[in-house]
């Protein structure tokens, strides 16, 4: 069978067996093509009815918004975390200078006393720094005595009881 479209675009020369199978061919492909695309347009309604569940949220609250307001809260804390680690650095800082470190030896000043009325603090900071308080007590009355300690030493020759309470407190 010869055909003028066929031999205008020069294929009038092919078998019409080669024609119906290619006929049949072409038609089940499109068939299962269409199957497919069936397929496929289910899947999508499918994701689609996921995505509207998604945006939808709570009370008509969308998705977005919801990150929104966690991007927002995030950026508050992450404020509020770095004024946190500053305020913390800024009391270590003062803690510092701070007394954190004390001894206290009581003692007799003098042996015919007794009670061991007589007593001395020494209260130092971080760095071995502070105050030596020595408090006599007599028969005539009572005596205080302050030293200056620094960097765990005192400038002055320390009595037994005193030289004591400071290594109580540097320990």
């Amino acid at each position: 069978m010869q055909s003028n479209i066929l031999n205008s675009i020069g294929i009038g020369d092919i078998d019409l067996g080669i024609w119906v199978i290619l006929s049949v061919f072409s038609l089940i492909l499109i068939i299962i093509l269409i199957v497919i695309c069936i397929k496929n347009n289910k899947k999508i309604k499918a994701l689609s009815s996921r995505i509207d569940d998604l945006t939808s949220g709570k009370g008509g609250e969308s998705l977005e918004e919801e990150l929104d307001q966690i991007i927002e809260d995030n950026k508050n804390l992450l404020k509020e975390c770095s004024k946190n680690s500053q305020d913390i650095d800024n009391i270590f800082g003062r803690l510092k200078s701070v007394y954190q470190k004390m001894g206290i030896v009581r003692y007799d000043a003098y042996e015919q006393l007794g009670g061991e009325m007589s007593a001395v603090v020494v209260l130092l900071d971080e760095e071995d720094n502070g105050v030596l308080i020595n408090n006599v007590y007599s028969t005539e009355g009572g005596y205080v005595y302050t030293r200056e300690i620094e960097n765990g030493k005192c400038k002055h020759e320390l009595g037994d009881e005193e030289k004591e309470a400071l290594a109580k407190a540097l320990k």
